[in-house]
């Protein structure tokens, strides 16, 4: 699949894109989420990965963005670490497919992008 990761930590985002292309995905990265929005319209992007916290457009910003604005729904995993039910349910809520708190095990994050290219 293709892969947009709008992720501001280095740490995170060298995680993220390491266990991804290491299973054969082709990784994007955005540096905020103004630049995510642009790079879901022009891209062909499958699966968005996002922080919560992003420079100008926020990732809950984002998911709401996607499943309003978007024909082609793109499913949203939300990584952040914000360790609060009610913010992971607001996620959800949106639109979100799921939901990992920092610091995550990669092996949840393939489980949940597994699950998201079993479901296209």
């Amino acid at each position: 699949m293709k892969i947009l990761v709008c992720e501001d930590n280095p740490m995170t985002l060298r995680t993220i894109e390491y266990t991804l292309t290491r299973e054969g995905h082709e990784v994007m990265e955005a540096e905020d989420g103004g630049q995510a929005i642009r790079m879901l319209h022009e891209e062909g992007i499958d699966l968005l990965i996002t922080d919560i916290n992003m420079p100008y457009t926020k990732g809950l910003e984002l998911v709401r963005y996607v499943n309003k604005n978007l024909d082609a729904r793109i499913p949203v995993i939300v990584i952040s670490i914000i360790n609060l039910e009610e913010t992971k349910q607001h996620a959800m809520e949106l639109g979100a497919f799921g939901y990992l708190t920092k610091p995550f095990d990669p092996k949840s994050l393939l489980r949940l992008v597994q699950s998201v290219a079993a479901n296209r």
